[in-house]
C-alpha cells in the first residue's frame, strides 16, 4: 500500500510517500519520496528528495498556492524524482491537520462532515485548517475519488484529566470547548511512534 503524507503549514507544504506492506514493520519505514516547498518572499523553493540520492531544487513562482502545491505533486510521477508512473497508484492520501476541536481526536477518514468539522474549527487555526482543507481539495481534483484521512494534532493529549485541561479562566470557556491541547503531538507520533500503524484499524493492507 502507498501511503502520500502532507503536512500543511502556514508558510511551507510539505509530503513524504510511504511503502506499508502485511506485516506491519515494528517501526515506521523511511519515506520512498519528500518533498516541500518553502514559501520566501514573493517565490517558493521546491526540493525533492529520493533515497537513491536523486535530489531536484528549484524556484517556482509564488502565483497561487495549489499551482505550487501541485507542481510539488508532479515531481512524484515525472523528472528525476519520479517513483510512481502514475498518481493512481497512490492508495490513500493522509492530511496533518491542526485544529479538530473536540469532536476529531483519532485518524478518521475524511467526509464531508469531517471537512465541515475542519472548516468549523478554522476560527481557532486560520493559518493551518483552510490550508490544509485546500490540500485536500487538490488531492481530490488530481486523484479523484481517492481514500484521504485526517490526522489531528488536538488527539495528542486529547485525553488529558480536566484538571490539567481547563485554563484557569471563567469554566465557561470549557463549556464551549476551549480548553488545552498538544499542537504538533502528531507530527512526533508520525516520526517516532509509528502513527501508520493505527491506520491499519480503518485501512486494511
Amino acid at each position: 500500500m502507498k501511503i502520500l503524507v502532507l503536512n500543511t503549514g502556514s508558510s511551507s507544504q510539505k509530503m513524504c510517500l510511504f511503502a506499508l506492506t502485511s506485516p506491519l514493520p515494528e517501526n515506521p519505514p523511511a519515506p520512498l519520496w519528500e518533498g516541500k516547498l518553502e514559501w520566501r518572499g514573493d517565490r517558493a523553493v521546491l526540493e525533492v528528495r529520493t533515497p537513491p540520492g536523486a535530489v531536484a531544487k528549484e524556484n517556482v513562482e509564488k502565483g497561487e498556492r495549489s499551482a505550487a502545491t501541485a507542481h510539488l505533486l508532479n515531481e512524484l510521477v515525472s523528472g528525476k524524482t519520479r517513483v510512481l508512473e502514475s498518481l493512481s497508484e497512490i492508495d490513500v492520501v493522509g492530511h496533518r491537520i491542526v485544529n479538530g476541536g473536540r469532536s476529531y481526536n483519532r485518524p478518521t477518514l475524511i467526509t464531508a462532515d469531517v471537512k465541515s468539522a475542519i472548516e468549523k474549527m478554522a476560527v481557532f487555526a486560520p493559518l493551518h485548517n483552510r490550508l490544509e482543507l485546500d490540500g485536500i481539495a487538490l488531492i481530490e481534483k488530481l486523484c479523484g475519488d481517492i481514500r484521504q484521512i485526517a490526522v489531528f494534532d488536538t488527539g495528542f493529549h486529547s485525553d488529558l484529566p480536566d484538571a490539567a485541561a481547563i485554563y484557569a479562566g471563567p469554566y465557561e470557556w470549557a463549556e464551549q470547548g476551549i480548553r488545552k491541547f498538544g499542537f504538533h503531538g502528531s507530527i512526533i507520533n508520525i516520526a517516532q511512534d509509528g502513527l501508520l500503524k493505527s491506520w491499519a484499524k480503518i485501512l486494511p493492507i
